[in-house]
């Protein structure tokens, strides 16, 4: 009986370390954006295979106020804000595969997925 118990355990367990996690819950892709510091213009920082439905207050050094030039390559829309918690007004949207304009500054953003 022991042995039987032991055996199917074992078996669980193989079965779930084996699987591959997926993204139920999140963007499968990269979302870029710049960012300018000091005398340092044009950086770029990303964020990959992002949560989904969930405010991320984008990580800028204390010298930048905004990032802007945000690249889409995930396979979920992202919905751009002006302020840190996602609070304000929409103010872009940018559709998988695409782009916002240079001039379009954000601060958070929110995945569709």
């Amino acid at each position: 009986m022991r042995l039987r118990t032991s055996v199917a355990a074992a078996f669980g367990a193989a079965v779930l370390a084996l699987t591959t996690p997926t993204s139920a819950y999140g963007a499968d892709g990269v979302f870029s954006y710049g960012f300018n510091t000091g005398d340092k213009l044009d950086q770029r920082a990303a964020i990959f295979n992002p949560p989904g439905k969930e405010c991320i207050t984008l990580k800028l050094p204390d010298e930048a106020d905004f990032g802007y030039a945000a690249r889409n390559r995930t396979n979920a829309t992202v919905t751009l804000f002006a302020d840190d918690d996602c609070s304000s007004d929409v103010y872009f949207v940018v559709p998988p595969g695409k782009a916002a304009p240079k001039r379009v500054l954000v601060r958070s953003v929110m995945f569709s997925r």
